[in-house]
């Protein structure tokens, strides 16, 4: 069996997600960086070493541990797991190197690992994701009744709000009482975050509610870097509301929402009119870090031309 390779590209944005945008070349149009382009799902919603373990200080670890130890007692082992599993590679290497231990093939296997690692564990993460998505496609909500069901799809949703590259830029230009250096933790705490997101929101499931957004028009949903979004936060801000209200777009012609049930409805149509498509993608622009995607470079060609328009008259 052919042994792993280390991966230089890393995928915040799934390509797997992606895939309802691109074409049957499995290329994707973009609007970002002032210009609208086609890439290949391979080189686009990604960072080289977005996901390489970073090597921990000691206070880093103790202020985690700290961290771990103020949350809710029934998660806080497992958060220490994934803290150890984190660590332990960068530390074995750190070990080999300060005892002068001459072993290329043990440091070459280390370096796959630590490159690995964390990609590999948002990748089994997203495919006990998928199966959710797909069912939300056909209206079928019925995993949500299924605790277990609804414990998976609310956690993935939340691995996959706070993995992105946008919350990341956003996070670590807040000043942190407990860490010096943000980027460093950041994917050690967006996970323990995301377990702590996942189990508040299962623990009041019962209070929200799926809803589908068809769209019909002419105007396609378009998604980005930061697919899903807090529609009750300003576009670049990382101010936490009172409430959540998600907008999640599943293809060029389906989005979710998830709405606490208390929150009138009166005013979403869920076949949504050409204005009210706009708009959630405008939302989206506003969201991103630095790319939207769509199936239609046209509309993406306006999209810019909003932008800058908006751009102009602030």
């Amino acid at each position: 069996m052919e042994a792993e390779q280390a991966k230089i590209y890393h995928h915040h944005t799934p390509r797997r997600y992606l895939l309802p945008w691109a074409d049957a070349d499995d290329c994707i149009a973009w609007y970002g960086y002032g210009k609208v382009d086609r890439s290949g799902l391979r080189v686009v919603g990604g960072e080289n070493d977005f996901y390489k373990l970073k090597e921990l200080t000691v206070p880093d670890i103790d202020c985690l541990k700290l961290f771990i130890d103020g949350l809710r007692e029934i998660g806080r082992d497992g958060h220490r797991r994934f803290l150890e599993m984190y660590t332990l590679p960068t530390r074995l290497r750190r070990h080999l190197e300060e005892c002068g231990i001459q072993n290329p093939e043990a440091m070459k296997q280390l370096e796959v690992v630590i490159s690995n690692l964390n990609e590999n564990y948002h990748a089994a993460i997203e495919n006990g994701f998928w199966p959710y998505l797909d069912a939300i496609k056909n209206r079928d909500f019925s995993f949500y009744e299924d605790p277990q069901k609804a414990s998976g799809f609310l956690y993935g949703l939340h691995v996959q709000y706070l993995r992105t590259k946008a919350v990341k830029e956003r996070v670590c230009q807040k000043e942190s009482v407990l860490f010096d250096d943000m980027k460093r933790v950041w994917d050690v705490l967006s996970h323990i975050l995301a377990v702590e997101a996942g189990g508040s929101f299962f623990v009041s499931r019962n209070d929200f509610r799926i809803l589908v957004l068809d769209n019909h028009t002419d105007v396609p949903f378009i998604t980005s870097d930061q697919p899903i979004i807090n529609m009750l936060t300003l576009g670049g801000s990382w101010d936490v509301p009172e409430k959540m209200e998600l907008y999640y777009p599943l293809s060029p012609t389906q989005a979710m929402l998830y709405l606490e049930k208390a929150t009138t409805v009166g005013g979403i149509s869920t076949c949504v009119s050409i204005d009210e498509a706009h708009r959630y993608n405008m939302m989206m622009l506003d969201h991103c870090a630095f790319r939207v995607f769509s199936n239609s470079e046209v509309y993406l060609e306006f999209l810019k031309e909003c932008a800058d328009a908006k751009k102009q008259s602030h």
